[in-house]
């Protein structure tokens, strides 16, 4: 995992301060609004904060020397775009891979949400291809890995707060374990921008849309990526997305955790519900 440099760290800390105050109102003025549950219009796409803010700290860690954090600020500008894509033009139905391809076969429609998964298989896998020295195998492991994470957030954003609290805790312990091995501390810098976004999110204040969950979804599985080199974990985590995945087609994920109790109130600290 890459180390963050900390002048870097500190402007993207900044960048996150500012974005904060003035992203709403453009948002609104750029016609990004959805109503939430409470049948308030909020701004949509407010996960450019914490992308805009994450890709000014890893370009400067970059020119800084840090040479891993530019594959990691590419993954996560790349399907950030992809996700802008879907906040701009897309609606809200169909839902799930099955919806899009209902709606591709049945009525010969392309939607946004189909463009956004297929761009992010290809963008994967050009990725993987392109910023690793892996045998061909692993880096379409990898590949499979950065376009099933960036989803996976996006199954879990059903809720304010929820996608980034599990953003969050899946990157503390990222941060954790490479602490233990003897990274520095700087690596938990990235969190700051989704820690300042959480304020509005959590209290249904604004939605950070499929921009800020697939930005930080790809981005979380690349930093795992830069932190697993073991063939064997690669494929235990491709295994465990693809599970996800499956099980979140069948059932839905919110139902679930209403009907368990323990479920339900961790779920119940992450925002309003």
């Amino acid at each position: 995992m890459p180390a963050i440099d900390g002048r870097a760290g500190l402007a993207g800390l900044l960048c996150a301060i500012l974005l904060h105050a003035v992203l709403p109102g453009l948002l609104l003025r750029a016609g990004l609004a959805r109503s939430n549950f409470r049948r308030q219009t909020v701004p949509l796409a407010y996960g450019l904060l914490p992308v805009l803010s994450g890709l000014v700290m890893l370009v400067a860690s970059s020119t800084a020397g840090v040479s891993a954090a530019l594959p990691v600020a590419a993954t996560l500008a790349t399907f950030a775009a992809l996700g802008v894509l879907d906040d701009a033009l897309g609606h809200t139905a169909p839902k799930g891979l099955r919806g899009h391809l209902r709606a591709l076969v049945c009525e010969r429609r392309v939607t946004t949400g189909l463009v956004k998964l297929v761009g992010g298989v290809v963008a994967g896998q050009v990725i993987a291809h392109t910023a690793t020295l892996q045998s061909w195998n692993l880096r379409v492991i990898d590949g499979l890995i950065l376009a099933l994470g960036a989803n996976a957030m996006n199954l879990l954003d059903l809720r304010p707060g929820r996608a980034c609290a599990v953003w969050l805790a899946l990157f503390g312990t990222l941060c954790a374990a490479n602490v233990v091995s003897g990274s520095p501390v700087s690596v938990a810098l990235p969190a700051l921008p989704v820690a300042v976004m959480v304020i509005r999110d959590r209290r249904a204040q604004a939605m950070m849309g499929d921009t800020g969950s697939n930005g930080l979804g790809a981005m979380l599985a690349a930093l795992w990526l830069s932190s697993i080199p073991s063939p064997p974990a690669r494929v235990t985590v491709l295994l465990c997305l693809l599970a996800f995945h499956v099980a979140a087609e069948r059932w839905s994920l919110s139902a679930v955790i209403q009907r368990n109790p323990l479920l339900r109130r961790l779920d119940a600290l992450t925002g309003v519900r």
